[in-house]
C-alpha cells in the first residue's frame, strides 16, 4: 500500500501542472458576463453553462489523455524499468499508476468548477448533483475512460503482431455481446418498465465486468510483460481476451435460454387466451420460468403439444376451420421495438406447423380478418384503410382491394360475411358490406352469423351490467351479465324472443363461457370485485343445461380460459359445442387446465404444478 501511494504521489507531482491548468481555466467562466449583450441574470446563466462545460470536457479529456499515457509510455521508452529496480513489486506500481491518473483526473474536474462555485454560492451547489449516484457515475465513467484509453493505446504503441488478433477478438466478441444484450433486452429479461427509477443498477450490471475486465488486462500487461513492449501487449490481450471471452459466452448462453422458452416453461396463462373457431389451438402468453421478467407468446395445440413462437404480436386472426393464421409481430430496431409489424402466418394443419414472414407491414394494432377458407386477409389500418389481400402465396400476398372508411364512427369490427365480401360493423349501429371484386362498399342489412352478434349484442343483453355474448349450436345465442347484485343468463333461440332468463345467484362479477358439451354452457361466477389473490379463488364454474335452465354440476377455482382475453369486446369467440377450447380453464394460479364435464376430471396442461 505504501509503495503504491509513494509511486501515486511521485506521478501526481511530475503532472502538477495539470491541475493547476485546471484551476486558472475554471476562471475563464467568470468572465463571461463581460462579453457583448450578456448581463444581469442573463451572465449569470452564461457563467454557469460555460463552467459546467468546461468541467464536463476536462471529465473527459483528462482520463482518455492520462489513461493513454500513464502507463503506456513508460512501457515504450523502458522508463517502467526505473520503478522495477526500486523494492516495489508490480501491483503497487500498476496502482499507484492507475490512482494518480484517477486522482488527477477527478481533481482536474473539480478544480476547474470551484471558481464558479464559490463565485455563485448556494445556486451553483444545487446545479451539482453530488447525490450517491451522480457521483458513483462520475466515478464509474472516470474509470472506464481511464481502463478503456490505457488499453486502446497500449494495442496501437506498443506495436505488436498481437494487434491483428485484437481486430479479430473485439469484432467478434463485440458482436457476440451486442447481440446477446440485443436478445435479452427485446425479449425483456429486464423489466425496463419496473427500472425507471433503479436504472443505474442495470448500467452497474452492464459496466462493473467491463471496467474489471479492463484494470485485470492492464495489471497483467505490468506484472508479467514489464519493460517488453512485445510480451507486455501480448499479456495484455490474452488477459483481455480471455475474461473477455468469459464474460461473452455465459451472456450468450443466457440469451439462449431467454430466447429457448417454450409453453412449458409458462409460470401461469396471462390475461386469459384466444381460441380457433374450430380444432384445438389457441394463444396463450404468460411469463416463463427462470428466465428473469421475460414472457412468451405462443400458438399452441392443446392436444398434440405442437407450438408456434410469437413475438411481440397484437392479436391473432383465424380461419373458420382453424387451419390458418396470421398476426402481425413488431418491427425490431438493434434494441428497441418499433410501433409497425410484419404479417405472418402459419398453417396449423400441416405436419409442422411454423411462422412464415410476408412482405405485408403495418401497425401491429390493425385488426385482421381472415375468410372462412383462410385465402383472403382483410386488414382496418388505424388510419381507416381497409385492404384486402389474397393468400394464395402466403409469403407475397397480393392486395386485391383498398378502400378509405372516411368519415366512419369508431370502433369498428370487421369480419368476412362470406369469401368475396367483408361486413365492417360500427359500434353505433348499422354496416357496411365491401364487395371485393368490385371494389364497392355499401350499406348492407343482411345480418351473416359472423356479424349477428355485433348487431344484436346491446339490444339482446337488456338492462344487465358488464354483458357478454356466445353463439351456440342450434341457431342458440347466449348472453350473461349482472342484474342488480345476481348473474343472469338469457338464452335466445333462433332468434326468437323473448329470451329465456336463468338466475344464477348472487355475483360481482360473471364470465360466459363456451358450450362445453351440446346444450350445457359454463359460466363463472365471483361475489368479488377484486383481483387478488383472494379473488382469484373465489371463482366458481357453473355448468348450466339450457333445456332443462338448471346448473348441472359446478367447480370451484375455474374460470373460462377464453373469457379474460376478450375484454375489449362484448363478443365472445364462437367455438363448437364439445371442442378441445370450450374444455379449457385457468385455475386460481394462472394454469391452464382441461375439465372433463362427463367425469369432473381436470387435468394441467400449462403453468401451474405439473
Amino acid at each position: 500500500m505504501r509503495g503504491a501511494l509513494a509511486v501515486a504521489a511521485r506521478e501526481i507531482v511530475e503532472r502538477k501542472l495539470a491541475l493547476l491548468g485546471a484551476l486558472l481555466a475554471g476562471f475563464l467562466p467568470l468572465a463571461t458576463p463581460l462579453l457583448p449583450g450578456l448581463g444581469g441574470a442573463q451572465g449569470r446563466d452564461a457563467r454557469f453553462v460555460t463552467a459546467l462545460f468546461l468541467s464536463l470536457t476536462i471529465t473527459l479529456a483528462f482520463p482518455l489523455v492520462f489513461g493513454a499515457t500513464v502507463l503506456v509510455s513508460d512501457i515504450t521508452h523502458k522508463r517502467l524499468a526505473f520503478y522495477f529496480s526500486r523494492p516495489l513489486s508490480a501491483a503497487s506500481i500498476w496502482a499507484g499508476k492507475l490512482l494518480a491518473a484517477l486522482v488527477i483526473s477527478v481533481s482536474g474536474a473539480c478544480l476547474a468548477a470551484i471558481p464558479t462555485l464559490l463565485f455563485d454560492g448556494k445556486r451553483a451547489f444545487a446545479a451539482f448533483d453530488t447525490s450517491g449516484p451522480a457521483t458513483a457515475y462520475f466515478l464509474l465513467t472516470t474509470l472506464l475512460l481511464l481502463a478503456g484509453a490505457h488499453t486502446v493505446s497500449s494495442m496501437a504503441r506498443l506495436r505488436s503482431a498481437w494487434i491483428a488478433l485484437d481486430f479479430f477478438l473485439a469484432a467478434l466478441l463485440g458482436t457476440v455481446i451486442a447481440l446477446s444484450l440485443r436478445s435479452l433486452i427485446l425479449g425483456n429479461f429486464w423489466d425496463l418498465h419496473e427500472m425507471k427509477h433503479s436504472s443505474e443498477w442495470l448500467a452497474w450490471w452492464l459496466t462493473a465486468p467491463l471496467i474489471a475486465t479492463l484494470l485485470a488486462a492492464s495489471y497483467v500487461q505490468v506484472a508479467d510483460g514489464r519493460t517488453d513492449a512485445r510480451r507486455s501487449h501480448g499479456a495484455l490481450s490474452a488477459t483481455l481476451w480471455g475474461l473477455t471471452a468469459l464474460l461473452a459466452l455465459p451472456l450468450a448462453g443466457l440469451a439462449w435460454w431467454v430466447g429457448s422458452a417454450a409453453p412449458k416453461d409458462l409460470v401461469a396463462v396471462e390475461r386469459g387466451i384466444q381460441v380457433a373457431p374450430r380444432g384445438s389451438w389457441v394463444v396463450l402468453a404468460g411469463h416463463v420460468r427462470a428466465r428473469g421478467s421475460a414472457g412468451a407468446a405462443f400458438l399452441y395445440d392443446t392436444v398434440t403439444g405442437q407450438y408456434v413462437k410469437l413475438h411481440g404480436f397484437g392479436g391473432v386472426a383465424f380461419s373458420a376451420d382453424g387451419a390458418r393464421a396470421v398476426w402481425f409481430e413488431e418491427s425490431e430496431g438493434f434494441f428497441e421495438r418499433k410501433r409497425t409489424g410484419a404479417l405472418r402466418f402459419a398453417a396449423l394443419d400441416s405436419a409442422r406447423p411454423a411462422s412464415t414472414g410476408t412482405d405485408v407491414e403495418t401497425n401491429i394494432w390493425a385488426q385482421l380478418a381472415l375468410s372462412p377458407s383462410g385465402r383472403r386477409l382483410a386488414v382496418l389500418e388505424s388510419d381507416r384503410v381497409l385492404s384486402v389481400y389474397d393468400l394464395g402465396e402466403p409469403a407475397h400476398p397480393k392486395q386485391v382491394a383498398a378502400v378509405k372508411l372516411s368519415p366512419f364512427p369508431e370502433p369498428a369490427w370487421i369480419t368476412f360475411s362470406r369469401e368475396d365480401a367483408v361486413s365492417i360493423l360500427p359500434a353505433t349501429g348499422g354496416m357496411l358490406e365491401l364487395d371485393v371484386p368490385s371494389k364497392k362498399m355499401r350499406p348492407t342489412d343482411r345480418l351473416d352469423p359472423a356479424a349477428l352478434p355485433y348487431a344484436l349484442v346491446e339490444r339482446l343483453s337488456g338492462n344487465l351490467k358488464a354483458p357478454k355474448m356466445r353463439l351456440l349450436s342450434e341457431s342458440r345465442v347466449a348472453v350473461a351479465g349482472l342484474a342488480e347484485a345476481s348473474a343472469r343468463l338469457l338464452l335466445f333461440e333462433g332468434g326468437k324472443t323473448p329470451a329465456r332468463a336463468i338466475d344464477l345467484g348472487p355475483a360481482a362479477r360473471v364470465v360466459l363461457g363456451g358450450e362445453i358439451a351440446p346444450g350445457r354452457i359454463a359460466v363463472a361466477l365471483n361475489p368479488l370485485r377484486s383481483n387478488d389473490e383472494t379473488a382469484r379463488k373465489a371463482w366458481k364454474l357453473a355448468v348450466v343445461d339450457v333445456r332443462a335452465e338448471e346448473v348441472v354440476s359446478s367447480f370451484d377455482g375455474l374460470l373460462p380460459a377464453d373469457g379474460l382475453g376478450w375484454w375489449r369486446s362484448p363478443v365472445m369467440p364462437s367455438t363448437e359445442a364439445g371442442s378441445p377450447a370450450s374444455k379449457l380453464f385457468l385455475d386460481a394460479s394462472g394454469a391452464l387446465v382441461r375439465l372433463d364435464p362427463a367425469t369432473g376430471k381436470q387435468e394441467i396442461l400449462l403453468g401451474g404444478k405439473r
